[in-house]
C-alpha cells in the first residue's frame, strides 16, 4: 500500500514539472505541475491514459480537437491516440496510464555504466540523450542510484526529461530517462552541451 499527499507534491518551476509516483507493469501515475503558459508537445502512449485537473484550467487536445478541463474534471484518451496540453493557469493535472496485458518490447538503448569509465558517463549520457526525437528513452543500469544525475538533468535540461524507475536496489538500479519535451530557445542559449557537464567523481 502506498499514501500520496498530492496536494503536498505539488510543485511549479520554470517548466512543467512530472513527478512519476507509480511505475509498475501495465500501470503509471504521473502528478504533473504546469505554470499558465507551459505546454505539453503532441505524443502518444501505449495503454489507455485517464488525466483529472486537480486545479486550474488547461486546454487538453486529441488530435485538434480541444477539451476544457477545470479543476475537478477529468478526460481520458484511447492508447495510440496523439495528445497535448496547454495551461492556462497554474494547474496540476494527476494521469493515469493503463497498459495491455501484453507489454511491448522495448527497444530503448541500455548503457551499464558500470562498464564505463566514470569520467565519462555524464557527457555520454547527455550526448545520447540529445540526440533522442520526444517520447523515445534511453536506459541505465548501475550499482547504485544515480542521484547526482537526476539533479543534472533537473538543472541544465528542466522539463524535458521524464526519470523512471524499472528496477530500483538495493544492488541493481535500472532506470528509464524518457525525452518528454524538445529544448525551447532559451534552453538552447542557456544549457550545456554533453562535453560540458560538470563531472560527479563521488557518486556519479
Amino acid at each position: 500500500m502506498r499514501k500520496y499527499n498530492l496536494n503536498e507534491l505539488i510543485e511549479f518551476g520554470s517548466r512543467f514539472n512530472p513527478k512519476l509516483l507509480i511505475n509498475e507493469p501495465g500501470y503509471r501515475m504521473v502528478l504533473l505541475s504546469m505554470r499558465a503558459g507551459h505546454s505539453i508537445p503532441e505524443h502518444a502512449t501505449q495503454g489507455k491514459v485517464t488525466v483529472y485537473t486537480m486545479r486550474g484550467h488547461v486546454t487538453f487536445y486529441e488530435g485538434d480537437v480541444p477539451f476544457e478541463l477545470h479543476a475537478g474534471e477529468v478526460v481520458s484518451v484511447e492508447e495510440g491516440a496523439l495528445h497535448r496540453v496547454e495551461a492556462h493557469e497554474d494547474s496540476a493535472l494527476l494521469v493515469l496510464a493503463t497498459g495491455t496485458s501484453d507489454a511491448p518490447v522495448d527497444h530503448s538503448e541500455e548503457l551499464d555504466l558500470r562498464e564505463i569509465p566514470r569520467p565519462q558517463r555524464h557527457p555520454l549520457i547527455f550526448a545520447k540523450f540529445d540526440a533522442l526525437a520526444v517520447g523515445d528513452s534511453l536506459r541505465l543500469l548501475n550499482d547504485h542510484d544515480p542521484v547526482p544525475l537526476n539533479r543534472q538533468f533537473e538543472g541544465i535540461r528542466p522539463g524535458q526529461a521524464l526519470w523512471e524507475y524499472i528496477e530500483r536496489g538495493p544492488s541493481l538500479f535500472r532506470i528509464r530517462i524518457r525525452r518528454i519535451a524538445s529544448p525551447t530557445a532559451e534552453d538552447v542559449h542557456m544549457e550545456l552541451p554533453a562535453q560540458q557537464v560538470q563531472i560527479e567523481t563521488n557518486r556519479a
